[in-house]
Parts: C-alpha cells; structure tokens; sequence
C-alpha cells in the first residue's frame, strides 16, 4: 500500500494528567503515515483522487488544540480516527511526542505510537465512489451553531474551525454570538449561546450534513430526547435554497422562520438574506416580526469578537433592539473566497472595533472620506515578541476598526527563523479600504505606536496603486524577496501576484523560503501556541 508521511506537526494544547495540564498549553508533535491506494491520483494527477495533506495536518492540529485528554495515547487514538475519517486513507501510524513532559530526571521525548486500520465496509466504497462521481460545484449554506453544556463559546469556537476544515469548504461569514433562554425547559437549565455561519461547499448537503455531525460527536452531543441540553448543535438552514422534504435532511429547516436565535444571527450576518419555502422571505423582516412579537426579547447579543476568545461587548437582554441586531451584522466581517476546493482564500471572519476605536488608533491619519471607491490591500505582521500571537490579533481588529477599512481575508501564522537576530512570527491580512495609500501607512503607524513598536506593520501591496515615494512606497520594495510576507500570502491566496509575477514563484525563488514554517491555520480563533 502506497503512503503519505508527515512529519513534525506541531500544535499547543492542554493535555496530561496533572492538574496544571488542563490549563497550561504545550507544545505536542506528531509524526503520521497515511496509507492508501495512490494508483489512481499518480494516473490523473488530480487533487480529488488523492488525500489534502493540508487538510489531515489541520485535523492533527484541530484535535491537539482540542478537548483536553489526560493520556496521550487517547489523543493518539482521537488523531486516527480523525485521520482515518479521510477517504480514501484505509489506515494510519500515528506517533504523538510530548517533549515537555513533566518528567523530573532528564530525557530527549516522550511520544506514543500507535497503528489503526478502517474496515472496508461496502458503505465506506459506495461513499467514496459517489464523492469520486459526484459535481464538484460550489454551493453555498447557512449553518446554525448553539449549545448549553460545557465551555459553550470555546466548543463552538472549535466547531467554526472544524467546518471550516471539511474537505472542499470554506467558511465566509460568522455573525456575532448571541444568548437564549432555554425555554420551556426545566428551571435552572443553562441559557445557550447561539451563531450562524456561511460557507461555501464543494460537499452535496448529505455528506455536509455527516460532517456535521461527526464534529457534533467529537463534542459529546447525545441524541437521547430530541428537546434537551446539549454540548453542540450544528443544523443546515439552508443550502442553495433547496426545497426539500427529505426526511433524513428538510431544507431548509423546517423551524428556522420561528427561531429568533437563528435569524437574528444571520439578519446580522448578512441583512440582504432571505428564507426560502412557504414561510419564508426576508430574514431581517422575519427576526422584525419576531421581536416584535414578543414581550421580552428573545435573544440577546453577547459578542462581536467570539472568535478571538475576546470578552467582546456584552448585552443586556432588555437593551437589545432592531438597531442593535442590524448594528452588530455590519460588525462582522465577511470573506470573499473562490469557493474552489483547496483554495483558501481569504479564510477566516474577523469582527470590527468601534469607529471611534479604529479613530484613536489611526490618530495622525487623515480619515477615510464617505463614497471612495474600495481598493484590496495586504499587509505584513510581524513580531519577534513572545505574545505576537494575541499582539497580531489585537493589531488585526484595530486595523478593521479604523473607519473606511473591512478585513477580508487572514492567513495562517508562520514561525520565521532569523540568521541575524531573534526568531519572529509572521502573517498577512487581505483589507478592503477607502484610505488611500499614505494615508493608510500612517495608520499603520499609529497601530504600531499603540503597541510599542514591538509588532512590525507594513503595506505591501494596493490594488491599482504604483508609488516610489521616500514614505510611500507601494508595492513594498523588499517584500518580493521575503519569505516571512511570501508564505502566509500564497497559503492565504494561491493565486497572489506581486508586481506582475506570481507570489508562488516569487516564493520559490526566495533565499529564505528554507526558514520559514506554517504553525497554524487556526490561530486567529484563540489558538495558543506557546
């Protein structure tokens, strides 16, 4: 049987037994061997015939950072079973190292090996023919999330991440999170958070909905009564505005137009939406009519900026209006990826600072004016500091603060190793802005300033602008060498050009490429990677 080796993956998280475990992060590495039949990719030379290895070194990531595990042999066998949920991988060897074990004599590693094989039920070929056979168009869903069990935000945090690793989706929009009292159930049963996501799929709505509900399983969400508390809870509202009364998966959901918990999330999310089938329509007029309805308003907004583990700003439940409600959607920013599978750009959702915050922190910087045309900036992060983790994270919300600007797209964080001076931790972000080129240079710089220069920004690149200006130099002369702006740039957008050539042969040709290394994909999701 043929194989795919990965070596080194390294991710943060809390695992072991020791009670300082469960709350202090650190680092595990795991070695896997995919085996599979490759007979069929080395023929067509086609991506579908053949296993991501992108897509199985996120899955390693997704469970180290993870539900915690006292012994690294479960966290072994969570990583295979995770792998071994890949078509067409028949089995795996996973070997998890934890280098920094609490062991009090001195030693190298410690790691745990194991080997698992999946059956070749007749059920696994007949999937895995009809995903072989099936169209590979891009749809588009809406994804409800909620739960009341557990820490709610962090599982559901996780959740964006896992669907946004589902093999040929993309998530393009998060609302913000809101609260619902568990109506009509027991007193004292805990209120549930609730959010709603977009994606775009290659998957067709079944073998969404599987995925689905594995990531519901990982969570430990138990089907016993169907109105219960739960851990997780992930439904389709909608896919392609299919109608449907498939009892395995009615689309769209058949309770969503009186659910105020899901449409007034995805009335933030996006206001233009609407609901198809017989009770459907507009969906901001649909949550309208629900908080008009009622007495005391049924939802209530927590947080705008819950996927970066932030507190955010918290509601009351008698403050929230429909001015709120449409408030918070224009909060949240929304991405503008191709769809394609393997294609990651742009990839991740980020909130929005005040207007007032993003003017503090462009003091200096004349202020976007009301009706400029939109143009798409990258800009580098880059930090040698031990926190450039949460420092890039407050930098990004600030920028998408700052009163003109939209985040869109932001890439995985990469670890660079410097031959001069202190190794550093790199990124970029992909920005719509009304700001013109200096302008935006000098927020940039009063971004850095807010941080005590201790995070590096820099604006490589605007769409239609050519500037060779001593403090406007724009694309940034140096950046086309620069594996630390190269690597996160052609990870976030594979199709990247930079001066006229490709990012991916400017990357290729770069004397440094050799010491940089992608660290996480998740990391603008409250990831810790120390």
């Amino acid at each position: 049987m043929d194989r795919i080796v990965l070596t080194g993956v390294r991710a943060s998280g809390r695992h072991g037994v020791l009670d300082f475990e469960h709350e202090r992060a650190q680092q595990f590495i795991v070695d896997a061997t995919l085996h599979l039949d490759l007979t069929a990719a080395g023929a067509s030379d086609d991506l579908n015939d053949t296993v991501d290895y992108g897509r199985a070194a996120k899955e390693i990531v997704a469970v180290i950072e993870g539900e915690h595990a006292d012994l690294i042999e479960h966290l072994a066998q969570r990583i295979a079973d995770r792998l071994l949920a890949i078509p067409p991988i028949a089995q795996v060897d996973v070997t998890v190292h934890k280098p920094h074990a609490p062991i009090t004599v001195p030693f190298d590693d410690v790691s745990v090996s194991i080997t698992r094989s999946r059956a070749n039920t007749d059920e696994h070929a007949v999937r895995q023919r009809s995903a072989q056979d099936s169209t590979r168009s891009v749809h588009h869903a809406v994804i409800a999330i909620g739960g009341n069990q557990g820490d709610v935000e962090a599982t559901m945090r996780d959740a964006v991440r896992r669907i946004d690793g589902l093999a040929g989706t993309q998530i393009t929009g998060v609302s913000p999170l809101y609260r619902t009292s568990a109506w009509g159930m027991p007193d004292g049963t805990p209120d549930f958070l609730n959010a709603v996501v977009e994606v775009t799929t290659t998957l067709d709505a079944y073998r969404l909905l599987d995925g689905l509900h594995d990531i519901e399983n990982d969570h430990g969400r138990k089907r016993d009564t169907h109105w219960s508390s739960r851990t997780l809870d992930l439904d389709i509202i909608d896919y392609d505005g299919v109608e449907s009364e498939d009892t395995a998966l009615t689309l769209p959901h058949p309770r969503a137009w009186q659910r105020a918990f899901v449409l007034v999330p995805w009335a933030a999310l996006d206001p233009e939406a609407d609901l198809p089938g017989m009770h459907g329509g507009p969906v901001g007029e649909l949550a309208d009519g629900l908080l008009d309805e009622s007495d005391e308003p049924p939802v209530e907004f927590v947080a705008s900026d819950w996927l970066s583990g932030g507190s955010g700003t918290r509601g009351s439940r008698h403050g929230i209006d429909r001015k709120a409600r449409r408030g918070a959607g224009r909060d949240t920013g929304r991405d503008t990826g191709h769809g394609a599978e393997g294609n990651r750009q742009p990839r991740h959702a980020v909130t929005n600072v005040s207007a007032s915050a993003g003017a503090a922190a462009a003091s200096g910087a004349t202020s976007a004016s009301e009706g400029l045309q939109s143009r798409t900036a990258v800009i580098s992060l880059e930090s040698t500091s031990t926190d450039a983790e949460n420092l890039f994270r407050e930098a990004i919300v600030t920028i998408d603060g700052i009163p003109g600007n939209q985040v869109e797209g932001i890439s995985p964080l990469y670890h660079v190793g410097n031959l001069d001076g202190p190794d550093s931790m790199s990124a970029v972000v992909q920005i719509l802005t009304k700001l013109g080129p200096r302008e935006l240079i000098e927020a940039l710089g009063a971004v850095e300033a807010m941080h005590g220069k201790v995070v590096d920004l820099d604006l490589v690149d605007m769409q239609g602008v050519v500037s060779d200006e001593p403090d406007c130099r724009v694309p940034w002369p140096s950046a086309g060498k620069r594996a630390a702006v190269l690597a996160p740039w052609m990870d976030m957008d594979p199709n990247a050009t930079l001066g006229g050539d490709p990012v991916s042969f400017l990357l290729a040709t770069a004397q440094d490429a050799g010491r940089v290394g992608m660290l996480s994909d998740g990391w603008i999701f409250g990831s810790d990677m120390r």
